[in-house]
């Protein structure tokens, strides 16, 4: 019974004192890790480029690639964008011939001779007598209304033709053309003989004059000759007389032009490729755009370039129509070059012989016939912009005798950016600069600089000689050009090798590498050779560094940055912290250990100058134990700490001996902690 008392007190006890409840607090200890940095080679090495190569035993070995030289098209074969530009006038325009015939029969004739049909009856034969006189004063009607309204030339002729199909002579012919609406003579035309059967032709010169539509010819004579015994009577026998307006230059003119040409401009144009002679491009892609402005109601033109062909075919824009221009606002037309073969040989058959570098072009501006009135005059014109680009797919030919600029240049490096020491012995260091000629060209290659630089130490270092003792520097190497079978793809390329012991080169550490070199171009080559040369497919220059791991070095510095992260630090205490090194390299060392604020500010130096014990190695200099120290610190203030640079400096030893790095190789340094963290708080009641 006392039990079940006791148990009811401290249940009434518990409840009566809920609202003074709180929640309870205490410490514990807790070990936790801080930071971690490995620092192997792979993590030392932060060029994305860089290869590790180890050999069977696990030596490591650094292999660096970096192109350095690409020679191209565009080094050697410029083109320029091609622009022709013309103005066509139609004060430089010759109109097409306008000519308009009147038949008189004989059968007309003697129809007006009083008895005539008696006496010279249709298919008879007879003889005719001289009868002078016999057209005086006739009126010819010629209709040129088909052709124009009216015409003022600058230049122009009348050229009359009387073509006689009498059966006799006829002579003394003398013919007047007017115009109508003025009655002023525009020329007289004098024929003393026209021979049955044969023509006879006179021309007057009607510059600056006005042409109406209907021209009137007066006739102001004609003899009829006797003719030389019977002969056949056909009353569709004929006198034809020929008015021909010849060599039209105008002034204006409101006419129902027919499509006739305007102009015709044949012309080459040649490309500035310095000493080479290319007789052939293939196109990768490009265009050619006609840009056209025209004052003429029907203007037409056609552009050709019968040197470029696809599939055998001659390029053609075909008929290009262009509207009367109402402001100066061009008409353009553009046509695809893709896939197409532009011959640079200049015009077929053109006087003198092929040529070179040339392109040959056709531009015809027209006057399209629209079958109405138009209003046309002198001050009209056609003007054209024709401008076509080029990307080349190859080119060929004599690529020339020519001398190629490279750089100088810098090859950024940051094969040692985490490294620096005060001394460095590499047994060995090959550096091969290895080149690809795909151009079917030879080429002379003289290096003019290759020098590595240390920005931070401001040491440099100029290459010296190759495994053959030839002075690399200004020594001009052959390179023998490329390989195109049945000038098809692919390319085989020749391949120059230049080897080079380069470890003093790079004993320095360095973050560039200067690059200086000068290509000559076909050095002993004649203008006789068929070269050709592939944007895809340049001159390619690299250069391979390839470095084992087995040197002598003093103070050889390595660092690295890691960052720190401690939650709640509020209610953190730190107690002490534990590092740990773990040295897996075969040497002793200092380390240093900073701590940095997220501005990169420094906190507290860690660890200063602290030694690192060399790894346990074997009777063959491996490392077969690493040696592990562990190092206590109290009353580090880590509040702040955002993150950790560990840098580590480390001596062969001893110094005349060299080392081997291998891959397994590393130095790792562990950072804990023991916290103090408040949990909770009590409860009182």
């Amino acid at each position: 019974m006392k039990k079940y008392i006791l148990l009811f007190i401290v249940f009434f006890t518990v409840v009566s004192c809920q609202h003074e409840l709180e929640n309870p607090k205490w410490d514990i200890d807790v070990i936790i890790p801080l930071a971690h940095t490995e620092m192997s080679i792979n993590d030392m090495l932060t060029d994305t480029s860089l290869i590790i190569n180890e050999d069977e035993e696990g030596l490591i070995s650094l292999v660096f690639n970096q192109d350095f030289i690409d020679l191209n098209i565009d080094s050697i074969i410029r083109i320029d964008t091609v622009a022709d530009e013309e103005i066509h006038k139609l004060d430089s325009v010759t109109f097409e011939d306008i000519t308009i015939s009147d038949t008189a029969t004989i059968g007309e004739t003697i129809s007006e001779i009083p008895g005539g049909p008696i006496l010279f009856p249709n298919g008879s034969t007879s003889t005719i007598p001289s009868i002078l006189g016999i057209a005086n004063q006739d009126t010819i009607n010629i209709d040129a209304s088909q052709y124009f309204n009216t015409m003022t030339l600058y230049r122009g002729y009348l050229i009359v033709e009387i073509i006689n199909n009498y059966p006799t002579d006829i002579s003394n012919i003398n013919l007047s053309l007017l115009n109508p609406s003025n009655q002023n003579i525009l020329a007289n035309f004098s024929f003393p003989l026209i021979i049955s059967g044969e023509s006879a032709l006179d021309s007057a010169d009607i510059g600056g004059l006005t042409i109406d539509e209907n021209i009137i010819g007066i006739l102001n004579n004609m003899d009829l000759n006797a003719s030389n015994g019977p002969v056949p009577i056909n009353y569709s026998d004929a006198i034809i007389t020929k008015i021909t307006i010849s060599d039209i230059g105008l002034t204006e003119a409101t006419a129902i032009f027919p499509e006739q040409k305007l102009t015709e401009n044949l012309k080459e144009h040649s490309f500035d490729f310095g000493s080479a002679q290319i007789q052939e491009i293939g196109i990768k892609e490009g265009t050619v755009s006609v840009n056209v402005l025209s004052t003429l109601p029907n203007g037409k033109m056609i552009y050709n370039i019968p040197s470029l062909k696809k599939n055998g075919i001659p390029f053609s824009s075909g008929e290009m129509i262009v509207p009367q221009a109402i402001s100066n606002n061009v008409t353009t037309f553009i046509y695809d070059f893709e896939d197409y073969i532009l011959d640079l040989t200049g015009e077929d058959g053109r006087i003198g012989g092929d040529t070179v570098n040339t392109i040959y072009t056709e531009a015809f501006t027209y006057i399209d016939s629209t079958g109405i009135l138009e209003y046309i005059n002198y001050t009209d014109s056609f003007y054209s912009y024709v401008e076509f680009d080029i990307t080349p797919k190859y080119a060929k030919g004599y690529l020339g005798n020519d001398t190629i600029q490279f750089g100088p240049e810098e090859i950024q490096l940051s094969l040692f950016n985490k490294m620096s020491t005060t001394n460095i012995d590499l047994v060995l260091a090959n550096l091969n600069l290895n080149i690809n000629n795909f151009i079917g060209a030879d080429i002379g290659l003289q290096i003019n600089d290759l020098s590595a630089i240390n920005s931070k130490t401001g040491q440099t270092k100029q290459i010296g000689q190759d495994l053959n003792g030839n002075n690399i520097i200004d020594n001009i190497y052959n390179v023998n050009r490329a390989i195109l079978s049945n000038d098809q793809l692919p390319i085989i390329p020749f391949n120059k090798n230049i080897n080079i012991n380069a470890d003093e080169l790079l004993e320095i550490l360095p973050d560039r590498i200067s690059t200086e070199a000068t290509f000559y171009l076909n050095p002993n080559s004649t203008q006789n050779t068929i070269d050709f040369i592939y944007p895809e497919f340049p001159v390619e220059a690299s250069l391979e560094m390839e470095i084992p791991l087995h040197f002598i070095a003093e103070d050889l510095t390595l660092t690295d940055t890691n960052e720190i992260k401690l939650d709640d630090q509020e209610d953190i205490s730190i107690d002490y912290i534990n590092i740990i090194l773990d040295n897996g390299f075969p040497f002793d060392g200092k380390i240093d250990l900073i701590a940095l604020d997220e501005q990169d500010e420094i906190i507290d130096t860690i660890l200063s100058n602290v030694s690192i014990i060399s790894a346990s190695l074997d009777q063959n200099n491996q490392v077969i134990e690493n040696y592990v120290s562990v190092i206590k610190i109290d009353n580090f203030d880590f509040t702040n700490a955002s993150k950790l640079i560990s840098t580590c400096s480390f001596s062969t030893n001893p110094v005349n001996e060299y080392v081997k790095i291998y891959s397994n190789y590393s130095i790792d340094v562990t950072i804990s902690a023991k916290l103090k963290q408040k949990i909770g708080n009590w409860w009182s009641g």
